[in-house]
């Protein structure tokens, strides 16, 4: 089985791509940052890893990048995956009752438009997209909210507030498969 390392945990984006690109066969290894994924890989503890290295919205993710060329990794498959960020709160939460947004700052940087229509949000830097989506539903505040994909809404048990608030509805990350 292949065992591959993600930024981030079930929901997110990097485990979508994952999944495109190895099948729902392959062990995902969760991990919380971009440096722990690669360690993974150059440790053994991974065969491989999904990380996000451009988006069509900000540009380059320079953290990715920077892990990537301090190697030595090698870029085994590329996928450009289509990125459809919702808003998301607890089952009792209302729109216009929020107070706070959490999400990855990537996530929050593809979102500016959005987050600028609604400047009554504290924006909550997370340690990604779907773990934000958890945390808001765990904590049970329906005052909070997170930016994050469907997937980590439905798999977490949040409600839709909001839907396509990218500041392109066009929106895509290209990943990277690396390995040794």
């Amino acid at each position: 089985m292949t065992r591959v390392a993600i930024q981030g945990v079930s929901g997110s984006y990097s485990e979508e791509a994952a999944r495109k690109l190895l099948g729902n066969d392959a062990s995902i290894l969760e991990c919380r940052t971009f440096e722990e994924a690669f360690s993974a890989v150059r440790h053994g503890d991974a065969d491989s890893a999904i990380v996000p290295v451009q988006n069509k919205i900000v540009g380059e993710i320079r953290q990715s990048l920077d892990l990537l060329k301090a190697g030595p990794f090698h870029v085994l498959e590329t996928l450009a995956l289509k990125v459809q960020h919702v808003l998301v709160g607890t089952p009792e939460s209302k729109a216009e009752s929020l107070v706070s947004v959490r999400s990855h700052i990537e996530a929050l940087k593809q979102c500016r438009k959005f987050l600028a229509a609604h400047p009554n949000l504290t924006q909550i830097v997370g340690a990604d997209t779907a773990s934000s989506v958890r945390r808001i539903v765990e904590e049970a505040n329906p005052a909070n909210a997170a930016i994050g994909s469907r997937r980590a809404a439905e798999l977490y048990g949040a409600k839709i507030l909001g839907k396509d608030i990218a500041d392109d509805i066009d929106n895509w990350t290209t990943f990277y498969l690396i390995g040794n």
